[in-house]
C-alpha cells in the first residue's frame, strides 16, 4: 500500500506519487494544475493547510486518498 504523509509539503508528496496531483485537482484544488504553482506554493503548503484554506473537510480528502489505495499518515484522524 502506498503511503501519503500529510505532514509533508505538497511538492514532496507529488514528487513521490504523481497521481496525488490528480486526486487533489478532483477534490477542488484546481490551482495545482497552474504552471509553477506546485514549485512555489507547493513547497510550503501541506494538505491539511490547503483543506483549511479551501474549507474542504480533511475527512473527505483522507477518504479520497484511501479510496485510491493510499495509507494516510501524519494527521490526527
Amino acid at each position: 500500500m502506498k503511503e501519503a504523509d500529510f505532514s509533508k509539503n505538497l511538492f514532496d508528496l507529488v514528487s513521490e506519487h504523481p497521481e496525488i496531483k490528480d486526486i487533489m485537482s478532483k477534490l477542488g484544488f484546481t490551482a495545482i494544475n497552474k504552471p509553477g504553482m506546485l514549485q512555489t506554493a507547493g513547497r510550503y503548503m501541506t494538505i491539511p493547510k490547503g483543506a483549511q484554506m479551501k474549507k474542504i473537510p480533511l475527512e473527505k480528502i483522507i477518504q479520497s486518498f484511501e479510496n485510491q489505495g493510499f495509507l494516510v499518515k501524519g494527521v490526527d484522524k
